[in-house]
């Protein structure tokens, strides 16, 4: 099968990680051979999948080597056979994680990662802040086929995902679409749902998968787990197993760019 390339994309404290880990979970409980990467300066991304919060880094390993960086220096391999690699970032206020996101993308080309057959599937979870061209790294390196955007029905969020939308645009050319919007509902309401279900129409894509807040995931986390592995036969399992089938089907060829809203065109939106 072809390397199926995911990137999901929200702003900081959305779940982004949180489905990034269940998708790879999914997709490596399917026996598919899962690359999982974190491009967020916390390196929380892949705790969920190896059971460790301390995953050594790509800047980790350029710290102690910079002009030797193998694979086995930067790759943990977690539960399911999942290879998860954290870009890292600097301390707090010593520099720009972006940047370090950015070279972490580039050491992943370097080293061939993607090519070869290595992989079925590489996940990369990246922090929503594509201002900062670092955090678009996967965008521009060619590395995201297919977007998924991760929101709730807060406004901010939807600030945030119809900037993403607009760096999807801007980097069409290298082959990524969006593929849908995954909603995290903050607080449950058909008025709330209904309003994000619009503003999707509005980007020119659809709500994929709709997450109310469940204990189960609370569990799991606890735990450094997924849902996929600790409650399979649970409505939550099912669903990231409905988005894992969304994304597997998917044929990101025919489908157009999507269509941010301009500025004034979004606040008219935010206002109702």
């Amino acid at each position: 099968m072809p390397l199926e390339k995911v990137a999901i994309y929200g702003k900081g404290g959305i779940g982004k990680s949180v489905v990034a880990a269940h998708l790879s979970a999914e997709l490596a409980r399917r026996g598919l051979r899962v690359l999982h990467v974190g491009c967020d300066p916390k390196a929380d991304s892949t705790c969920r999948l190896t059971g460790s919060p301390a995953v050594r880094t790509v800047l980790g390993a350029m710290r102690a080597d910079p002009d030797e960086i193998a694979a086995a220096q930067i790759i943990t391999t977690g539960r399911l056979g999942i290879d998860c690699i954290e870009a890292g970032g600097p301390e707090p206020g010593a520099g720009c994680g972006g940047r370090g996101v950015a070279r972490a993308i580039e050491v992943i080309g370097e080293l061939r990662l993607l090519q070869g057959g290595r992989y079925d599937a590489a996940i990369f979870d990246v922090l929503g802040d594509v201002v900062c061209g670092g955090f678009a790294a996967p965008l521009r390196k060619g590395f995201a086929g297919k977007v998924l955007i991760v929101v709730s029905e807060e406004t901010m969020a939807l600030f945030a995902a119809n900037n993403i939308a607009r760096a999807i645009v801007a980097n069409a050319f290298n082959g990524a679409v969006l593929a849908g919007i995954v909603v995290n509902l903050r607080s449950a309401g058909a008025a709330q749902v209904a309003r994000v279900h619009e503003f999707a129409t509005l980007l020119g894509t659809r709500v994929v998968l709709t997450l109310e807040r469940s204990g189960l995931i609370s569990n799991a986390e606890r735990e450094l787990m997924t849902v996929v592995e600790t409650a399979p036969g649970s409505d939550v399992a099912s669903a990231f197993r409905e988005l894992a089938d969304h994304i597997l089907r998917l044929d990101a060829s025919p489908l157009p760019s999507p269509t941010p809203l301009e500025g004034e065109a979004f606040f008219k939106f935010a206002r109702g």
